[in-house]
């Protein structure tokens, strides 16, 4: 009797590009998510649920604290031998997982914006647990993405567009080889049954537009109060603070997006492998510009600890006078 064949679907690109709004939609496409997303887990920046897989999430963050990257560092790890071993360390708790996973569905699908910059571990868990996995790669405007780190992390708009191109090089240079599709916020905001149609097509997935799950999706789900800004190309282009190279990564990204060309054409290989090689030569002033911002955010958090001391006796001392105030007049 032949098993048939293990599958994960993985949701990957860059924070605030509307992976949670995808992942969501790969229930309607027939995929189990397990019982450990953050679904209900939700805040003022994403108030429909995070839907990332809580303990893949919390793993994440500690192998990439182990090689002193945290999620907002703009360059890319270097698997080098040291940095495998470093990591080797978190192997089989990572294998553990996927095997759980894989025991409870033949389909599992998950996101988690962090697993980018891991991949190559991962890839290497996934195949060695005999699984087949196929990757989504969200994309949105740098400067949608950017202003919402912007609103939400207190970034400036270059580092917010150095994080994009971080996370998204990541995403199609560690995809490579394998199954995946191109899936852009803004286009499934417009159009979700042409996306959630494309998108199954592409990963052998089934889609049903007159299913009740789609039309939960579609009529409840997505709503325009998922978007809290969004942006054309004239504005990349307009947008002193947008580096050319990132303006012309996405202007290919939605082209992808769009089926106007593929993600696997020479013509694309080319040049996302050549913007790749220009974030790689940019590597040390990028490594640079990180030092300077947690320099500064360090202090920023110093003096909003002095700031706080300064109120309390501020008002420790008013409360004081009003009492001395008090007993004068009697």
């Amino acid at each position: 009797m032949t098993l048939k064949k293990k599958r994960i679907i993985a949701v990957i690109g860059v924070q605030r590009s509307g992976t949670s709004a995808i992942t969501r939609g790969l229930q309607v496409l027939g995929v189990n998510l397990g019982r450990f997303y953050g679904q209900d887990i939700v805040g003022p920046d994403n108030e429909k649920g995070y839907f990332e897989d809580l303990e893949i999430s919390q793993l994440d963050v500690s192998m990439l604290n182990s090689i002193g990257y945290t999620w907002d560092n703009p360059v890319l790890p270097i698997f080098d031998d040291n940095t495998r071993q470093v990591l080797s360390a978190f192997y089989d708790i990572a294998a553990n997982i996927v095997q759980r996973r894989l025991e409870a569905t033949d389909l599992f699908g998950f996101k988690d914006p962090l697993i980018v910059r891991l991949l190559p571990l991962w890839n290497d868990i996934f195949k060695n647990e005999g699984a087949e996995v196929s990757y989504i790669i969200a994309c949105r405007n740098p400067l949608s993405a950017a202003k919402s780190m912007q609103k939400r992390d207190g970034f400036d708009i270059v580092k917010g567009c150095y994080i994009w191109l971080g996370y998204i090089t990541a995403s199609l240079i560690y995809s490579a080889g394998y199954k995946r599709i191109v899936v852009d916020y803004d286009e499934l905001m417009k159009d979700s049954e042409k996306q959630l149609e494309r998108t199954a097509e592409r990963l052998n997935l089934k889609f049903d537009a007159d299913s009740p799950e789609f039309i939960e999706y579609k009529e409840s789900f997505l709503s325009e109060s998922l978007r809290h800004s969004s942006f054309g190309i004239d504005d990349l282009v307009a947008n002193a603070d947008v580096p050319p190279k990132i303006t012309e990564l996405y202007i290919l990204l939605k082209r992808i997006a769009i089926d106007e060309i593929s993600l696997e054409s020479v013509e694309a290989a080319a040049k996302i492998n050549k913007i790749y090689s220009w974030m790689e030569e940019l590597r040390s002033t990028l490594l640079y510009m990180q030092a300077q911002f947690d320099a500064l955010l360090y202090l920023k958090k110093e003096v909003d600890k002095k700031d706080a001391k300064i109120a309390e006796l501020t008002e420790s001392l008013t409360s004081c006078n009003s009492r001395q105030s008090g007993n004068s007049e009697t």
